[in-house]
């Protein structure tokens, strides 16, 4: 992961670094990148937690928010905005993106340790496609979509959901029938992965 040089680092520390600055990633380069980048982050007496990846970073969050202090996740992409919103539920105060800008970062970091929940622009709005998607199917809809994606007979699919199997039939027939509208293809079972992937289903 490379952070962007958008003439914003390094910068002049205008305010002091954070009383206590954590950061945890399983990548050293990482690490010393993203503590060179918010050397001119805000001050915040409880301190700046940034948990990137590394195992159990939902448990990293989660505690980090419970001491008070400012967490920031860093994202590799906007694909798996499930994560997103678990962080978010846990606790954590801002969302970058690792492939983002130093101005990006410093942004949502200033919002974090002001007290503010900071997204970055490209999660936001996969997180705001996600939701306006989703809001098209009913959630047993979505359970049908989920299972049969998964590659299991509809058959099957049926038998999970203690239902019959022209229930599933009726269920994936409602499903093309909104999604059609919408542009999204859903004429094979490849189609209806992909969508499945897109609602952050699998």
């Amino acid at each position: 992961m490379m952070l962007e040089d958008d003439g914003a680092w390094p910068r002049p520390r205008e305010t002091p670094v954070p009383a206590v600055l954590a950061v945890l990633d399983e990548r050293p380069l990482v690490v010393l990148g993203l503590r060179a980048a918010l050397a001119a982050a805000p001050s915040t007496a409880e301190g700046l937690l940034v948990v990137g990846r590394t195992p159990h970073a939902l448990e990293s969050v989660r505690a980090g928010a419970e001491r008070g202090r400012a967490v920031v996740v860093l994202v590799d992409d906007v694909e798996r905005p499930g994560e997103v919103t678990a962080a978010l539920e846990a606790g954590a105060r801002g969302v970058a993106l690792s492939g983002g800008s130093v101005a990006e970062l410093l942004h949502v970091v200033a919002g974090a340790c002001g007290g503010q929940v900071r997204v970055a622009a490209a999660v936001a709005e996969r997180l705001a496609e996600v939701r306006r998607l989703r809001a098209l199917f009913t959630p047993r809809e979505l359970q049908v979509l989920r299972l049969y994606s998964t590659g299991l007979p509809a058959k099957s699919v049926a038998r999970r959901m203690k239902v019959g199997l022209e229930t599933v039939k009726t269920y994936i027939k409602r499903l093309r029938e909104k999604a059609e509208p919408e542009g999204l293809p859903t004429g094979s079972r490849l189609d209806l992965a992909a969508l499945a992937r897109r609602l952050d289903l699998l």
